[in-house]
């Protein structure tokens, strides 16, 4: 039997494509509402079972009147998005007509970091230091008050953007500037100028996903270990499922995702939680409600054989649920960044990279002539290299060796150079480099 599945937006690569291509390839229809459906390659070939809706994604009560039409029209069976930005908008008009749906109010909770810090502070639990500024004043005034470095941050973005370590007032306060002056986000979505000042947590950075499957129920899938840029930036440049971490430690994680999840009323679906475990022990990051990015859900499917990304798929549409793993193995992925700024121009021996022992999946993101930079936020990243196996060891060693093979060639900007888009698939190199 097909099902319906209604996107309202997505992330543009990684869990959100393999989505909409797994749904196509068993059959069954996707509607996909997008402001700019040109963002998204995985709509650039047309399909059966596929329709594409241009639409003002950002107006709330517009989307939820396309939504009740075409649901009117032909029945859909589950609403969903895979990008931040939309969590909140599939909540509330889940909510309106019926669908299975994580609670609006805890979606809210979630997009916007000083809310989910006050939620966990107020329910008892570890968080920074933290002060939400929207003036100049206001912002000079917590400068002057501080210990350094700090972290500065957007309230309700994602993927790293505008993230940045200080290490005083000066840089804090130039940065404020920086962020306070943003008007819109890369979805178009109006920004009040607020700018979040928090205390930095010293320690390693790990993650830990979860699906939820009622209130008061979370099932915790497993926690990944973050590789991190060197600061100022955040960027994450690589993952490790699952981390190596004693048993203890991996429980104190497990146990302050499920507490933090429980304080903000979290009710459905997945959720990855980012955690420092500082010495004084695990403090949440932030909670971002869906799946996470990174393609972690495909370095848990390859080390556990557990499908999250079906598995969700299933808990939308109320079918019975599978999270039992069916092996033990471990799985990373590096990333690719460019080392100055230009055009991608070429990138060689990728065909060498692809045949690394270990080595699941090799890809490249951007198209030739593509404007690159080094890595400021996720989405700066050229691509990516997936290893796994038995063996811990030799599976880093793999992804780390792609990262190594791999030769990417930037050159200066030149209008005249071509674009050229890059196809990439599990199991193989990108298809235009033998």
């Amino acid at each position: 039997m097909s099902h319906h599945f209604l996107f309202i937006e997505s992330n543009t690569t990684g869990s959100g494509a393999l989505a909409v291509r797994r749904l196509l390839e068993r059959g069954d229809r996707v509607t996909f509402l997008a402001g700019v459906p040109a963002k998204y390659p995985v709509l650039a070939d047309p399909a059966p079972g596929l329709t594409v809706v241009q639409q003002d994604t950002n107006d709330l009560e517009s989307v939820a009147g396309t939504v009740a039409e075409i649901h009117g029209r032909e029945r859909v069976d589950a609403i969903l998005t895979f990008s931040e930005f939309y969590v909140v908008t599939v909540a509330e008009i889940a909510e309106r007509l019926g669908f299975r749906h994580l609670s609006p109010q805890t979606a809210r909770i979630c997009r916007d970091k000083p809310s989910t810090r006050r939620a966990l502070r107020n329910a008892g639990l570890a968080t920074p230091g933290f002060w939400p500024v929207a003036t100049a004043d206001e912002a000079a005034r917590v400068a002057g008050s501080i210990s350094y470095p700090a972290v500065v941050k957007p309230p309700a973005d994602s993927s790293s953007k505008g993230v940045r370590l200080v290490r005083d007032a000066g840089e804090l306060m130039a940065h404020f500037h920086l962020l306070h002056a943003r008007r819109w986000n890369d979805r178009g979505q109006a920004l009040t100028g607020e700018v979040l000042i928090e205390t930095l947590l010293e320690g390693p950075e790990l993650s830990v996903e979860t699906l939820t499957l009622a209130s008061g129920r979370t099932h915790v899938i497993g926690i990944t270990a973050k590789h991190l840029s060197p600061p100022p930036l955040f960027v994450e440049t690589g993952h490790d499922f699952p981390a190596e971490i004693a048993a203890a430690t991996r429980d104190r994680l497990a146990g302050a995702a499920v507490a933090a999840l429980d304080a903000v009323g979290f009710d459905f679906g997945p959720a990855h939680t980012e955690i420092r475990l500082t010495a004084a022990g695990p403090v949440v990051v932030e909670i971002n409600p869906r799946l996470a990015g990174g393609m972690i859900p495909e370095l848990i499917r390859h080390a556990t054989g557990i499908d999250l990304l079906a598995v969700v798929l299933d808990q939308l549409l109320g079918l019975p649920l599978d999270l039992t793993p069916c092996r033990a193995e471990t799985a990373a992925i590096r990333f690719f960044t460019a080392e100055r700024e230009g055009r991608l121009a070429r990138v060689d021996r990728l065909h060498e990279a692809g045949q690394i022992p270990a080595l699941r999946e090799i890809s490249i993101g951007k198209s030739l002539g593509a404007a690159v930079r080094p890595a400021e936020e996720a989405a700066d990243r050229l691509g990516y290299a997936i290893a796994a196996g038995p063996g811990r060891l030799q599976v880093m060693a793999a992804a780390e060796e792609a990262r190594r093979t791999l030769r990417i060639h930037i050159e200066a900007m030149a209008d005249d150079l071509p674009v050229a888009p890059l196809r990439s698939h599990a199991g193989g190199a990108s298809e235009l480099f033998g």
